[in-house]
């Protein structure tokens, strides 16, 4: 005789139906999605660009942000505004990398697997990692490390204490914090690339799925991503370490670099013990 389902269990089916009909939706819409979001975040991106070089050039000529907008005295909201232009351009990458690589579904019920949601990412080549990676390098040497070696050579026409040069080394420090821990989180998550799925098959039979320690790696590494936070710390650190040298401190530059070795090398156990999870790198998972 058939058991009769509970209201719990039919509401439980419902809402798995719901869920799968939702991510069919998602699937169908993504080749234009893709389209749509790659194209902004590239001219996004381009956009951000072009405000964080005229921002060097502008302020590194000894000019105040307010002679060029006065209604911004203090220059904030013209520095910032790079920043959330890079801001729209990560999130329409975000949607439009997921839409053209991922391939939509509903979470399963094991217990090493419970998000609502899940996406199957085709990987980027290893060899596109590392072209992002060069990328994110040089763009952290043009905007922090040439201006500190222009300053050191005295090329840099900057008025002591005027608001033009605390507006640069703001304009250099900001975009210098996002360059470099982009860069490190590249790198680290080329690492991630390059070990997980050996690592995962080597040690397969010591994960056991449900457990505590599988739990932690999946909400961790597979779910959040951890390893990337720590390492942009870390980078941020180490790619910050130059400034000492304009502002005449050796003790923040070892201090710097000491943290960023620390943060660095604890981001990288972390990313060769992702395996843990006991879950495809390639899946992208809720909550």
């Amino acid at each position: 005789m058939a058991k009769k389902k509970t209201p719990a269990r039919r509401r439980a089916g419902a809402g798995e139906i719901a869920a799968r009909r939702r991510a069919g939706s998602m699937q169908k819409a993504a080749p234009l999605l893709a389209i749509v979001a790659n194209a902004v975040g590239a001219l996004a991106l381009l956009a951000a660009i072009a405000g964080i070089g005229w921002l060097l050039l502008y302020t590194g000529g000894d000019n105040s942000i307010s002679s060029a907008f006065p209604d911004d005295v203090g220059g904030t909201r013209t520095i910032a505004a790079p920043a959330l232009i890079l801001l729209l351009s990560m999130v329409a990458f975000f949607f439009g990398q997921y839409a053209a690589r991922g391939r939509w579904g509903v979470g399963d019920d094991s217990p090493s697997s419970t998000g609502r949601f899940r996406v199957d990412l085709r990987p980027i080549g290893a060899g596109l990692h590392v072209i992002l990676l060069a990328a994110a390098v040089v763009a952290w040497m043009l905007v922090l490390v040439v201006p500190v070696i222009l300053d050191a050579r005295g090329d840099l026409v900057l008025s002591d204490g005027g608001s033009a040069a605390d507006q640069f080394w703001f304009v250099v420090t900001v975009y210098g914090v996002i360059s470099v821990a982009t860069a490190m989180m590249i790198a680290v998550s080329l690492l991630k690339k390059l070990t997980y799925n050996r690592s995962l098959a080597r040690h397969a039979a010591a994960i056991r799925p449900g457990s505590p320690s599988q739990r932690l790696w999946r909400q961790w590494s597979h779910i959040w991503r951890g390893e990337l936070g720590v390492a942009a710390f870390g980078g941020i650190a180490l790619g910050l370490s130059p400034l000492g040298a304009p502002l005449g401190s050796a003790a923040f530059t070892l201090g710097m670099l000491a943290a960023g070795v620390v943060l660095t090398a604890f981001a990288v156990v972390l990313a060769l013990n992702a395996w843990r999870s006991g879950l495809p790198v390639e899946r992208v998972e809720s909550a």
